[in-house]
């Protein structure tokens, strides 16, 4: 039974290694779109917010779970060891700005500031686009 598991031994380090290089690269592009993902529904509940559509306590708390979120997607992209960190810190410092953007909007609502939400959402989108770019670049052809 030993000589069996010992035989075994590194064909299951080599698949625990595929699995662990596979797994990083599918974690930041998980990440990546679950940011950006909830980038777009903090947009939404913001906007819903300006327009009177949404309550403050609920836009507030929405929004806050929306930055922790954001947080913790960048935290998953930093882990990566990916095959150019520049990429990856790249990707991350988008996923960051929107965490930032994010709590931004809901410090603004909870302050019940239109015009400090307007300003924050504008910031928010403008980091989505910097996620967009961001994730092109990690996820270009390499040449």
């Amino acid at each position: 039974m030993r000589s069996i598991a010992r035989r075994k031994l590194p064909l299951l380090q080599v698949l625990a290694l595929t699995l662990a290089s596979c797994s990083s690269s599918e974690t930041v592009e998980q990440q990546s779109k679950r940011a950006a993902s909830i980038a777009q529904a903090a947009v939404l509940v913001t906007d819903a917010w300006l327009s009177g559509a949404a309550p403050s306590h609920y836009a507030s708390s929405a929004l806050q779970s929306f930055a922790g979120t954001l947080a913790d997607a960048g935290r998953q992209v930093e882990s990566a060891s990916p095959s150019d960190p520049a990429k990856r810190d790249t990707l991350k410092a988008a996923v960051s700005r929107l965490s930032t953007a994010a709590s931004g909007v809901e410090s603004a609502v909870e302050a019940e500031q239109r015009a400090q939400a307007s300003q924050a959402r504008n910031e928010l989108r403008a980091a989505q686009a910097d996620l967009a770019t961001a994730y092109r670049g990690y996820f270009a052809p390499q040449r």
